[in-house]
């Protein structure tokens, strides 16, 4: 029988944030959580379980036990075979394989007892792992070992793999300030990039900017020394110069990509309560600063950090003395316009987003519980004394060689129809130009800008008449 849940349903608004439901889970100790758009389900680590949350009823659907308790943990969603692969540093099984559609285990991959960090390739249906001087490739359908990939230049140790979807290359930190350019469809190392210029102890994991054709490096940080962010070129696999930010908990829980507008938000860490938390807000084009933002006077940095795309918002979570808070800043304005939601006295230790159905899921580590959060107030507003204007009508149409999109134009102006993906970048813009008022049509081939096929998944097309503007959902099979 499954067990229900305590759920509370508060309806409490903080200027632009509301919060729509808390969820009791039935432990503390919580970790990070992954959240799977296309189930619906937010898996939460807890203390030696699992919980997986029903997101359309907020009922507890299944706990998978875990005997090692919380972990350095990080997740790999493999949506082609419905397997969510859950790393676990250090421990010599390695790799958790859960069939996510039957919430059940299907088993372990086993390497070694060192740190790991997995990176799925839905490309080949591939996952990557790299242990010591060796890039594993296991085949998803058996999970299997297929390809055992050395170090360029032994003795170098590997550590982690980002994978560039746009370049399809993986991109691999080695020792002594390397990185290794792996071009997994000739299958082999084409490039080894000199990141000594990036301060800190080993190159960490990329994140990217595809549409600029950017990558940002940052190192593995155990305590924060003195260190900056490197900015790679994924066109020419080459280190463009450093950025002087100090990150040491990581690229991912410091860093948040603006895909819509072509900014990176970073957030500066030195973990000294005597100055305060700061987010630099860098254009990806020039690589120059264009705003510094003071969010917190007397903080330990941020513990987590996501771009919001359907509001366009960065939602951070703050550390303080004895407590933590979510503040939230307007990527229009590049301004804070939540100051400080608080959520209890604990961390606040990961943050999930909900793109279809537009949630923001705040795990807190202690408090056992996860807040359902909304954003309320954002958009293009008119002026007061015009009417309101009726969002642009759409539907589609789908056949073996495309998706069609009809949309109503209701009076003559500056139309623009987009593709964009689950995390909200832009796959492809199908128009751009003035049109009249009327019908129209346009025709997408499941082609992104470089005209390459996109993955199977969900998309969205973005229809944008003047001030108003409509999505429409897309499943490409």
């Amino acid at each position: 029988m499954k067990k229900l849940l305590l759920v509370l349903v508060p309806l409490a608004v903080f200027a632009q944030v509301e919060i729509d439901t808390v969820i009791r889970l039935p432990t503390s100790n919580l970790g990070k959580g992954f959240f799977i758009p296309e189930l619906n389900k937010l898996y939460v680590l807890g203390d030696s379980q699992f919980f997986v949350l029903d997101c359309s009823t907020y009922q507890l659907k299944a706990q998978i036990p875990f005997p090692w308790g919380v972990h350095l943990i990080h997740y790999s969603w493999n949506w082609r075979r419905q397997k969510l692969y859950i790393g676990i540093n250090p421990h010599p099984d390695s790799t958790l394989v859960i069939d996510a559609s039957a919430d059940t285990v299907i088993g372990w991959l086993v390497v070694s007892r060192e740190d790991h960090y997995d990176t799925y390739v839905s490309d080949l249906d591939y996952l990557y792992k790299s242990v010591s001087d060796t890039l594993y490739a296991f085949d998803c359908a058996a999970d299997t070992v297929v390809r055992r990939i050395l170090a360029p230049l032994p003795p170098r140790s590997i550590s982690y793999t980002s994978w560039d979807s746009t370049g399809r290359r993986l991109y691999v930190g080695l020792g002594g300030k390397l990185l290794g350019v792996y071009n997994y469809v000739a299958d082999s190392f084409v490039k080894v990039i000199d990141a000594s210029s990036v301060l800190g102890v080993q190159p960490n994991v990329l994140v990217f900017n595809h549409s600029h054709r950017k990558a940002y490096l940052a190192p593995y940080q155990p305590e924060p020394w003195e260190a900056n962010v490197g900015i790679i070129d994924t066109e020419h696999d080459t280190l463009l110069g450093v950025l002087p930010v100090q990150i040491w908990r990581g690229l991912y829980s410091q860093v948040a990509v603006d895909e819509r507008d072509g900014k990176v938000y970073l957030a500066d860490n030195d973990a000294d309560p005597e100055t305060p938390d700061t987010l630099w807000v860098v254009d990806c084009a020039t690589d120059s600063v264009l705003k510094k933002v003071e969010y917190e006077q007397q903080g330990f940095g941020t513990i987590s950090m996501r771009w919001v795309p359907w509001s366009n918002r960065i939602y951070l979570s703050c550390d303080v003395f004895d407590s933590s808070f979510i503040a939230v800043l307007d990527c229009n304005t590049d301004s804070i316009i939540v100051p400080g939601l608080q959520l209890g006295n604990d961390v606040a230790v990961d943050i999930q987003l909900d793109p279809i159905r537009e949630r923001i899921f705040v795990i807190r580590a202690e408090g056992n519980t996860v807040h359902v959060l909304r954003d309320v107030g954002y958009g293009v507003a008119e002026p007061p004394a015009s009417s309101p204007r009726p969002a642009p009508r759409a539907s589609l149409r789908e056949s073996p060689a495309g998706i069609e999109l009809e949309y109503h134009v209701e009076s003559q102006g500056r139309v623009q129809v987009s593709v964009y993906d689950l995390l909200g970048r832009d796959v492809k813009t199908l128009v751009a130009e003035n049109q009249t008022a009327g019908l129209h049509r346009v025709f997408w081939k499941r082609t992104d800008s470089r005209g390459a096929r996109v993955s199977r998944g969900i998309y969205y097309f973005s229809v944008t008449v003047g001030a108003t503007r409509a999505s429409i959902k897309a499943v490409v099979r």
